[in-house]
């Protein structure tokens, strides 16, 4: 009989992503803590509804996982449930200003009001970087396949570390940011489809009809497009929404951008 009941059903390899030719699309999502999330579990219980838009539509989700995230997963029951039914990647993501106790209390240098890694030495990115992986290993998310700091923080200690202490091969970035300084060649990068500094592919950013408009944009120029979106948005009615004024939550903008993407697969080419 075969032991395959509890195999993922996809086979979600960082290194299958984008080897077709032209234009693809993943979804990123930052899935931050307590710093962020006032509603951290209502968010978390959203979670599936966009997953499966996503991979109903063949999109692979790459979830950057903060512990504090990766606490709600475990007490909701989430984590095989999510391995097993979507394509999704699992990454690795930090702001050490906001890490459970039980690291936290390991790492009497963290300052409370600083939220870039790259900020401290390379031993205490070491200490914080170990005890976050081995922190969500202990929770059932691996494997960890990529990497992105918060607010995209990382330098070059951030890129020798990942590379001597886990089997991390890949990072995601805007590369505009100035957070944002690694060592080059050490880890493959997969950044954000970002234009500037403040003009990503965010799925909270912008009208929903510029987000279109970009897609649109990316697909005609065969563009490998990585979209951002962050896990405090996942419960529509987050606060968030009517304190930023956003019209349409992510799970309807995704929806948008999934159509655009259709439409423009079935437009007959025009021969030159």
């Amino acid at each position: 009989m075969s032991n395959s009941v509890n195999k993922p059903i996809y086979n979600n390899d960082i290194s299958s992503l984008f080897q077709n030719e032209g234009f693809e699309l993943v979804v990123s999502m930052d899935c931050e803590g307590t710093n962020y999330d006032k509603n951290l579990e209502n968010n978390v219980l959203n979670l599936e509804r966009f997953l499966k838009l996503a991979t109903n539509n063949n999109i692979t989700c790459i979830l950057f996982i903060t512990p504090y995230f990766a606490d709600m997963l475990s007490k909701l029951n989430l984590i095989d449930k999510i391995k097993e039914n979507y394509k999704v990647i699992f990454g690795l993501h930090i702001h050490p200003d906001n890490l459970p106790e039980d690291i936290a209390s390991k790492c009497s240098f963290i300052r409370p009001d600083e939220e870039y890694l790259a900020s401290y030495s390379y031993e205490q990115q070491k200490q914080i970087i170990n005890l976050c992986m081995e922190y969500l290993d202990n929770k059932g998310i691996e494997p960890i396949q990529i990497y992105r700091g918060g607010c995209f923080s990382m330098n070059e200690d951030t890129s020798k570390i990942l590379e001597e202490l886990t089997d991390i091969k890949y990072e995601s970035h805007n590369p505009y940011r100035e957070q944002y300084t690694p060592l080059n060649g050490l880890l493959n990068p997969m950044p954000v489809y970002a234009l500037s500094r403040d003009e990503e592919l965010r799925l909270e950013f912008f009208t929903t009809e510029k987000l279109q408009h970009m897609v649109s944009e990316a697909y005609d120029k065969g563009t490998k497009t990585i979209a951002i979106t962050h896990s405090y948005m996942l419960d529509s009615n987050d606060f968030h929404y009517e304190r930023d004024a956003i019209i349409d939550d992510i799970h309807a903008r995704l929806e948008k951008i999934l159509e655009t993407i259709q439409e423009k697969s079935t437009v007959p080419k025009i021969a030159n």
